[in-house]
């Protein structure tokens, strides 16, 4: 991956790292703030939207970051924008009309009933926030990351200070989710207001939306089943258990939200110029590879070993419960070095996703369904585990044997294996550090025993180049410097 790229990347990994950081600051307030029931029923309205949405919106977003860099002339990419915004606004309202008429058959489902009330005012969230989805594709579909991190920043700053602000003052979950929409309808604005340029005067296109649906349906079927998949675990939780135990299980099962956000931020830039330039596909996908283990590896290491401080420090040790589940999860992250979906996303080979997700949400189905009742919750952490380990099997023989590609070349495998040693070792030292005296202070120390050792082996094992610093030197003052990404 190109300086350029790199750069971009840094700039819009930032960004998404602050929202991250307020996101994080929001979810523990919340936590301490909210009963575990009310805290669990704050998330399943999320949990919803999240599922929904990318049912409605077809994979159009992903879409747009590979069609629009395609149109040369700006009144074509003008042109285009519009039809695609006037298709996201007809999306939302379905979306919306469809929360509002099914609230009290998810309120039964999900075994609470206050859900019907709440859903009734979160029925219009999804008229705010479509466009708002559509406005940070378009951005990245231009080439103009500066902009999306922008918007990021300004979408942190309206939910910290709306969600939070109404929650602290009320204690109330009502008032808490009132403060949801505040903050969407002002995202809502600043999305609109920064599409005006852009925008222009066209009718509902047919032939539009079928060339837009004949990429996108692919993949928005395999964006849909893939977060079906994803989200699968929790749905079977809500059905067995309360909003209470949801709590729980919805805290300790996630991957690292920041480790989402490298492999989002950075395959945003990547799309876009691999769809352009197929021929450097290995090289630039390799070198991703490589810069995201440098990350993601050690940071599954050491998360595993602080879980219990972090979690009973976050969230309080009402939540202890989580922490089995969020080590399960943990072992998800070393796949997350790469996307083997991109791949053929860059290649227009879009049905090998949908085969892919298709296949992911049936063995997730049955192993749920099985180990919940077996062994309880952590059971649907154990079968998205392990069902994720499978999908990123099946990608591998298809980009061998389907797409004739050599694994070697768009994966560094020594460098992986560098990388992972290194990150085990520093974890032992972290880890023997901890055992003297287990406690908070012990668990920062070991913290910075294991950043230490992690460096200086992964220095020596060749895995961090001095290219590495040189690139992580730059970026910083890059950002330190260049103010516009929070002007």
């Amino acid at each position: 991956m190109s300086y350029q790229r790199s750069k971009q990347a840094g700039i819009l990994t930032t960004a998404e790292f602050i929202r991250f950081g307020f996101k994080s600051l929001v979810g523990i307030i919340l936590a301490r703030i909210l009963t575990p029931a009310e805290l669990g029923s704050y998330r399943q309205l999320f949990l919803i939207y999240t599922t929904f949405s990318t049912l409605l919106l077809l994979g159009i977003p992903q879409s747009v970051m590979v069609l629009l860099p395609k149109l040369r002339h700006i009144d074509s990419k003008r042109e285009y924008i519009s039809k695609v915004i006037n298709l996201i606004t007809i999306l939302a309202f379905v979306f919306s009309l469809a929360i509002f008429a099914f609230r009290h058959l998810i309120a039964d489902k999900f075994h609470n009933p206050g859900m019907s009330n709440l859903l009734v005012l979160f029925a219009v969230y999804p008229l705010f926030m479509f466009i708002t989805q559509i406005y940070s594709a378009l951005m990245l579909g231009l080439k103009q990351p500066q902009k999306t991190a922008r918007f990021t920043i300004f979408s942190v700053v309206t939910d910290t200070v709306l969600i939070l602000g109404l929650a602290i003052l009320t204690k109330s979950l009502a008032y808490t989710v009132l403060g949801v929409m505040l903050s969407a309808f002002s995202q809502w604005c600043f999305a609109h207001y920064n599409l005006v340029y852009y925008k222009t005067k066209v009718g509902f296109d047919l032939e539009f939306l079928r060339d837009l649906l004949q990429y996108s349906l692919p993949l928005g079927l395999s964006s849909i089943i893939g977060m079906l998949s994803i989200q699968l675990d929790k749905f079977v939780i809500s059905g067995f258990f309360r909003p209470a135990d949801f709590a729980v299980f919805s805290i300790g099962a996630m991957e690292l939200p920041f480790v989402s956000i490298l492999s989002n931020s950075v395959n945003s830039i990547l799309l876009p110029h691999i769809s352009s330039d197929t021929d450097n596909l290995a090289t630039t996908y390799r070198a991703a590879v490589r810069k995201n283990a440098l990350i993601v590896l050690p940071l599954c290491v050491i998360f595993f070993i602080l879980a219990k401080p972090l979690i009973t420090l976050l969230y309080t040790s009402q939540y202890e419960a989580s922490v089995p589940i969020f080590r399960v999860y943990l072992l998800i992250l070393p796949l997350r070095i790469a996307t083997f979906g991109i791949i053929f996303m860059a290649l227009g080979k879009t049905r090998y996703v949908m085969y892919n997700a298709i296949l992911t949400l049936l063995l997730n189905l049955v192993l749920n369904l099985i180990l919940v009742r077996q062994i309880g919750m952590i059971g649907a952490a154990l079968a998205t585990v392990l069902v994720t380990w499978i999908s990123a099997g099946v990608y591998l023989y298809w980009i061998k044997y389907k797409l004739s590609l050599s694994l070697a070349a768009l994966f560094p495998c020594a460098a992986i294996l560098r990388t992972a040693l290194a990150a085990v070792i520093a974890g032992a030292f972290a880890y023997f550090t901890i055992q003297l005296n287990p406690g908070y202070l012990f668990s920062a120390l070991g913290l910075l025993v294991f950043i230490v050792s992690y460096v200086v082996f992964g220095y020596l094992l060749k895995a961090i180049l001095p290219y590495d610093f040189q690139l992580l030197k730059e970026l910083l003052l890059n950002t330190l410097r260049k103010s516009k990404i929070i002007a």
